[in-house]
């Protein structure tokens, strides 16, 4: 039976204990309804609400891959200045109305790390107990994994999983798309997420604030930030590296490198420690008394018959005497930059 059917058999009594079951508080008779209640009710409920309900978009990823990304949007009244984000009161009850227990054969091997962070020195494992944790599963549990951190270049905006924190602990089914979308920002191994997610972005200056996070737009494997993700967030890394002089627990794999080639809009590329390789395909068969190519410390540029193929301004100087140039077939240019500083993993090609 489907939700709307079963929707539509139920009687009013049915109907508020079910809202009750989704972690909804019901208002006595006479009371008045507050907007945000109200578009909480009907997004829990599984209304498509977006063209109704103003307010920020997040993005639904159910667990069931035959259910659709869906659009729920925060109401007003909880994104008021000085809030914060928003989203982790939001989808408190939603995770919250799931009434699995927690698995007692998982408390000890997995608890600990769910809540301890991995850091086992100093927890009392003697004060975690089944009741305590269901407790706190009960409440609405939430944590927020970043797909990219906020940063100058993404005029920080961060996007954020948003998901049950004991869902391991309740074995929840894992949520594949969700694990996938984080393969594609570069976490590698990708984390593995349980149950239903929700995906949303925040703003952090000059305050934090939620923003829209678009069904379609951006959920789409070819979104702009998607694109953007595996060298933003691996330049936050290096620069967090830098601060705590120590190299990350989870660092995402270098983009560019073990020979996965990042494509450009007329070029790929990829790198090791020492050098860079750049590929640019030509339309037609390739003169190659009629290829020019310039290597200045900080830049890259090809021409071909007297028309530009290539011209990038580069993230890090290069040794221009170490530099070269062959081809591959009759269409393909391939370059070999050597970089200025050796062993220096670059997070994007472009200054």
């Amino acid at each position: 039976m489907s939700a709307d059917n079963e929707e539509e058999d139920m009687t009013p009594e049915e109907r508020e204990e079910w809202l009750k079951d989704h972690g909804v508080i019901i208002e006595a008779p006479g009371a008045a309804t507050s907007p945000s209640t109200s578009a909480i009710i009907h997004q829990l409920r599984g209304d498509d609400v977006s063209n109704e309900i103003d307010g920020v978009q997040l993005a639904l990823v159910p667990h069931d891959i035959s259910q659709p990304i869906r659009s729920v949007r925060l109401p007003p009244g909880l994104t008021r200045p000085g809030t914060g984000d928003a989203a982790v009161e939001f989808v408190k009850p939603y995770f919250a109305s799931n009434k699995s227990s927690i698995d007692a054969s998982l408390l000890n091997d997995q608890a600990q790390k769910q809540f301890a962070g991995g850091n086992l020195q100093g927890l009392d494992t003697s004060k975690i107990s089944i009741e305590s944790m269901n407790a706190v599963a009960a409440q609405g549990s939430v944590e927020t994994f970043p797909l990219v951190h906020p940063a100058e270049s993404n005029k920080y905006q961060g996007v954020y999983v948003y998901l049950d924190e004991v869902g391991l602990l309740k074995k929840l089914p894992t949520n594949t798309r969700a694990t996938e979308i984080a393969a594609s920002c570069g976490y590698n191994p990708p984390p593995s997420f349980y149950g239903d997610v929700f995906i949303g972005r925040v703003v952090t200056r000059p305050a934090m604030k939620n923003i829209d996070f678009v069904v379609g737009k951006d959920t789409d494997r070819g979104a702009e930030w998607m694109k953007r993700a595996v060298s933003e967030n691996v330049a936050w890394q290096q620069e967090m590296n830098k601060v705590t002089g120590q190299a990350g627990q989870s660092q995402p794999s270098v983009v560019g490198s073990e020979g996965n080639a990042v494509q450009e809009f007329d070029f790929s590329w990829t790198q090791d420690e020492e050098e860079v390789e750049i590929v640019v395909d030509i339309d037609s068969d390739i003169d190659k008394r009629a290829v020019k190519v310039t290597f200045l410390p900080n830049s890259v540029k090809v021409e071909h018959k007297g028309e530009d193929a290539l011209n990038v301004k580069l993230y890090d100087k290069i040794d221009v005497d170490g530099c070269t140039w062959t081809l591959d077939g009759k269409t393909k240019l391939v370059l070999t930059l050597e970089k200025g500083k050796s062993g220096a993993m670059w997070p994007r090609i472009k200054e």
